[in-house]
């Protein structure tokens, strides 16, 4: 037997206020999501907006804050393509994405590719082959979003090629 999904309740505009504050209660949200979920409510295109500015001058709903905290939890396992990816689709505007990111030099994403192989190294160790190791891990690295020089070097550095 199959559950359908119901659609969500449409919300009354005094209650808008308190259902925005619902939401800001359990995480941080940009003021993007914020409007998708008033949106998906089915609350009218001015309520959502006098929400949301409300919100933004209270600082409840702040992108540069929310983009910085972002970045700063998921650094040491992401690369700048994924951080980059997500809080575009979190609705970060590309400027304010690029001036958080631009505080992330080289070497901090090379370490932190370097500590993530380091993490998993063991699922590297079991491969039939070194170079299938090392495959498999700039494959996660990739995946996580890092640079395919950062990814290389970090191979390099924490899986050394085989002198056969």
């Amino acid at each position: 037997m199959s559950r359908r999904i119901r659609p969500p309740t449409p919300l009354a505009p005094e209650r808008a206020w308190d259902y925005a504050l619902l939401l800001l209660g359990r995480r941080a949200y940009t003021a993007h999501e914020i409007r998708e979920r008033l949106r998906r409510r089915a609350l009218a295109e001015d309520e959502v907006e006098r929400v949301v500015g409300r919100l933004e001058e209270l600082r409840l709903v702040d992108d540069q804050a929310f983009a910085r905290a972002y970045v700063a939890s998921r650094s040491g396992t992401h690369g700048d393509l994924a951080l980059r990816h997500a809080l575009r689709r979190k609705g970060v505007a590309e400027a304010l994405v690029d001036h958080v990111l631009s505080g992330r030099s080289e070497h901090d994403q090379l370490a932190a590719a370097e500590a993530l192989l380091r993490k998993h190294a063991w699922r590297f160790a079991s491969s039939t082959t070194p170079e299938a190791g090392r495959a498999k891990a700039f494959a996660l690295l990739a995946r996580r979003g890092f640079a395919p020089d950062a990814a290389r070097e970090a191979v390099d550095a924490v899986l050394p090629p085989s002198e056969d």
